[in-house]
């Protein structure tokens, strides 16, 4: 009986991790639904007029659309492409150090602006390795 019990118990939690890792996004998941989202252009295009110093900027533009595809992102995947979206940034552009500081602090506090999106309302990011 207690081997029945054993065997059981050893399903039961083989099948909740099958489960569990089927439901959860991967990396190639997150990155498949990033690309689908054109790389989150919108989000790119809002980060770059928010950081810089362009006087023909109009802040805040790029705002809804960049919610929308944030939106369409499942919840696990928003901060990774976040991060893909300054990474893009920092890769197309000539950022100063402070202005390149700037984009990481906008990148982790856009979520909050957001209104249907419920979580995560934060995105820690390492901005670190790129300094």
């Amino acid at each position: 009986m207690a081997k029945l019990a054993l065997l059981v118990a050893t399903f039961a939690l083989a099948f909740l991790v099958v489960n569990a890792s089927i439901y959860r996004p991967g990396r190639s998941s997150c990155e498949r639904q990033i690309r689908q989202e054109d790389n989150l252009r919108h989000c790119q295009k809002y980060l770059e007029e928010e950081c810089s110093d362009s006087p023909y900027n109009r802040p805040g533009r790029y705002l809804d659309s960049c919610c929308q595809q944030l939106e369409n992102l499942e919840r696990e995947c928003r901060c990774e492409g976040l991060q893909h979206a300054v990474r893009q940034q920092l890769e197309e552009g000539e950022w100063e150090r402070e202005e390149a500081r700037e984009l990481f602090q906008v990148a982790q506090t856009i979520l909050r602006k957001c209104p249907n999106v419920e979580e995560p309302r934060r995105c820690e990011m390492q901005s670190r390795r790129w300094f």
